[in-house]
């Protein structure tokens, strides 16, 4: 009988390691990282573990388990936790996402990756342009939509779901029991709902004998709003047409390629230029070998542009964008020049950049993020810090990457598997009136699928 062991993504949003057992086969389903992982004895810059000493910081603390086979050498010395050789056959990622890959970082570097083409490029344009980024040399073994991934008698077979990174997908994980369903992150409202209709039919076709779901928007109340990326194509474009003579800025997360074209197709429907954060370019180029991602070559074909911060030593992929994009890559005093003529992306780390801007009193700043977790919210204090001393009016506006409340539900309805264990979620007890097969889960402890 198949077993699940969760070591994260348990009561709540992220950090999903999942352990799936069948038969001798040994996968883990993500290797993520909760968004809080640290913060009860860190802080980020002052006070954080000692890389130089792999786990042992962490291990000390009780923050990562220990899991014997699954750790690299290098990551073990001095935590007490002697190496052993692996004993796993593979991480299957679900999609590039920091909760479900960053601590890849940990892993055994003869335990093979599996994730998707594209997720594969993200990763390395993430590493290539930020010196924080490291997830360690691995064995990449890439899949599309289509490929089945055999592990002795075990087969994982992925499909793309809509989310809000490409190359995002759900497993299907063919045990000689009866299939798992895995959903990773999904969602019905995006631009590609009909990609999670794919997952879904070929989920059914299945009848599974486990369904492990995200439950991210699984919450009391109302929830939040539930935008479609047409209604924030809609919202944006029209801030844009009303800002006039004043700067609109916007920030959205910079892996989100939806997101991207959504905001270039609404620059372009109000008459402005489009500018991109400089990370953001790096990976839009990057993604351009892609074969099988049908995006537009916004440099090269469309026009877009690049800003680029005024570094004291700018790193070798900026300096090489820069001189690749030539005219396409500008600064501050463009931007302030053409402040009636332009929507500029800038990351919330950036937001010093306003000062050299300077823009103009009236200006517009769109947050195409979800909305704060809570009411006292650092981050969420400090962007509107900023932005009152700028006089730039708060717009929020964006589009989720995971399913609603209604969406999930039906989800369970029309599967109808043998249990459901619902995870990545802050209220996995709202499940339980869905099935009388669910079964919530504990962190280390197995269920028997």
């Amino acid at each position: 009988m198949p077993q699940l062991t969760c070591y994260g993504g348990v009561g709540e949003i992220g950090g999903n390691k999942f352990l799936l057992e069948a038969g001798d086969v040994r996968i883990f389903l993500d290797m993520g990282q909760t968004f809080g992982f640290l913060s009860g004895y860190f802080v980020d810059p002052w006070l954080m573990p000692r890389k130089r000493f792999g786990l042992r910081d962490l291990m000390v603390l009780g923050l990562m388990p220990r899991i014997p086979g699954l750790y690299d050498r290098s990551e073990l010395k001095g935590t007490g936790m002697k190496w052993t050789p692996p004993t796993f056959d593979g991480v299957f990622i679900s999609h590039p996402h920091y909760d479900h890959i960053f601590h890849l970082a940990y892993v055994d570097r003869d335990i093979p990756i599996y994730l998707g083409e594209t997720g594969h490029i993200i990763i390395r344009a993430w590493e290539d342009s930020s010196s924080r980024i490291d997830l360690g040399q691995h064995d990449y073994r890439t899949f599309r939509t289509g490929d089945v991934v055999k592990v002795d008698e075990t087969e994982v077979e992925p499909i793309h779901v809509d989310h809000s990174v490409p190359g995002a997908y759900g497993f299907l994980i063919h045990t000689p029991e009866g299939t798992v369903v895995y959903t990773g992150d999904l969602r019905w409202h995006g631009p590609h709902g009909e990609m999670t209709d794919d997952f879904m039919r070929a989920a059914l076709d299945t009848h599974p004998i486990a369904l492990i779901t995200e439950g991210t928007r699984m919450e009391p109340g109302g929830g939040r709003v539930n935008y479609s990326e047409e209604e924030v194509l809609q919202g944006a474009t029209k801030i844009m047409k009303g800002a006039r003579e004043r700067l609109v800025v916007s920030t959205f997360y910079p892996r989100d390629i939806d997101r991207m074209r959504t905001f270039y197709m609404a620059a372009l429907e109000a008459g402005r230029e489009f500018i991109t954060s400089s990370r953001t370019a790096f990976l839009l180029k990057a993604l351009e070998a892609d074969t099988g991602l049908h995006f537009p070559r916004v440099f090269s074909e469309y026009g877009a542009k690049a800003y680029f911060r005024e570094m004291a030593s700018a790193s070798t992929w900026e300096r090489e964008l820069q001189s690749e994009l030539g005219a396409r890559a500008v600064d501050s005093s463009y931007v302030h020049d053409h402040q009636s003529e332009v929507v500029l992306q800038l990351d919330f780390s950036h937001l010093a950049e306003l000062v050299d801007i300077d823009p103009k009193q009236g200006g517009h700043f769109i947050h195409s993020k979800s909305e704060p977790f809570q009411e006292d919210d650092i981050e969420d204090t400090i962007l509107r810090n900023w932005l009152r001393s700028f006089g730039l009016e708060h717009h929020q506006l964006h589009a989720s990457g995971h399913a609603s409340r209604a969406e999930l539900e039906q989800m369970v309805k029309e599967l109808k598997p043998g249990k459901v264990i619902p995870i990545h979620t802050e209220h996995p007890e709202m499940f339980l009136g869905l099935s009388k097969e669910v079964e919530l889960p504990a962190v280390g402890r197995p269920i028997s699928l």
